[in-house]
């Protein structure tokens, strides 16, 4: 893998080079849609208008039944993103709310959370940390007596479109528009909220972060308008953040999804 270029390695992975690969189309709508989708063992969930819908995969592995499974309801407008935890599907609406949905059962609590759509929601650890549109992230704990009771509300400056929190459950990351502040990605303390630290400043107006991802507790993956996928390494300091860059072919979004499940990073752009 060492002779091939750095643009190849993110293209085509070791499994894809030397595994087989199958292209096919699993689901089709009749209107176009950009979905939310997690694979949790032989389940796909994905999010279509204000549904999270469950398909099992058939016994070949390359196809799913057409019956949904489980249908997951109760947002007002599109569900923008969605998490599984701990049995639970905690989601994230155009209406303003969060749902927190049980996979084995149609029971569903839903709470306001921001003024306007909550584009981004990610749940570890008994804490669930939301991003909206109106400029905030907010901490809320997930617990039976204190559900929809904000512990943190941090102005972003920016139009919130990811988060993510540490494997170490000490902090969160925030990726934003970057329209009116420098940085897009910034780390903040999940006990206080207190900005800990941002990665980077030489983004481009308007390179907003689409998606983030913790590898692990010390690396972390990035990826958004600008068409670059970015691998931070954290225990470096400050000042001297290491990163490497990925830029795609096309000058094209990245939509979602970015992840290392094979020997190389993936992401998915929208064309």
């Amino acid at each position: 893998m060492s002779s091939v270029p750095v643009k190849e390695r993110v293209k085509v992975s070791q499994n894809w080079r030397l595994g087989r690969c199958r292209e096919g189309i699993l689901l089709k709508w009749r209107c176009s849609q950009m979905p939310w989708m997690q694979l949790e063992g032989n389940s796909l969930y994905i999010s279509q208008a204000d549904f999270i819908l469950a398909y099992q995969f058939r016994p070949d592995g390359a196809s799913v039944h057409r019956r949904p499974l489980a249908v997951f309801a109760g947002h007002g407008e599109d569900v923008c993103h969605f998490v599984l935890a701990n049995s639970h599907i905690i989601s994230a609406g155009g209406d303003g709310k969060i749902g927190i949905h049980q996979t084995r059962s149609t029971f569903a609590i839903k709470y306001l959370a921001h003024e306007q759509e909550v584009n981004c929601v990610d749940c570890k650890g008994g804490v669930v940390v939301s991003g909206s549109r109106d400029r905030t992230a907010k901490v809320w704990p997930w617990s039976s007596g204190r559900l929809g009771q904000c512990s943190h509300t941090i102005q972003t400056e920016d139009r919130v479109w990811s988060v993510a929190i540490s494997p170490l459950l000490s902090s969160f990351v925030t990726g934003t528009a970057c329209c009116n502040h420098f940085s897009p990605l910034r780390i903040w303390d999940l006990n206080s909220g207190q900005l800990m630290t941002h990665l980077g400043s030489d983004f481009p107006p308007g390179a907003g972060v689409l998606d983030v991802m913790y590898e692990s507790p010390s690396t972390l993956l990035s990826c958004g308008y600008d068409t670059y996928v970015r691998y931070w390494d954290l225990r470096t300091s400050v000042r001297q953040m290491a990163t490497t860059c990925w830029q795609q072919a096309l000058p094209t979004m990245v939509s979602c999804g970015c992840g290392t499940g094979a020997r190389g990073p993936a992401c998915m752009l929208s064309h």
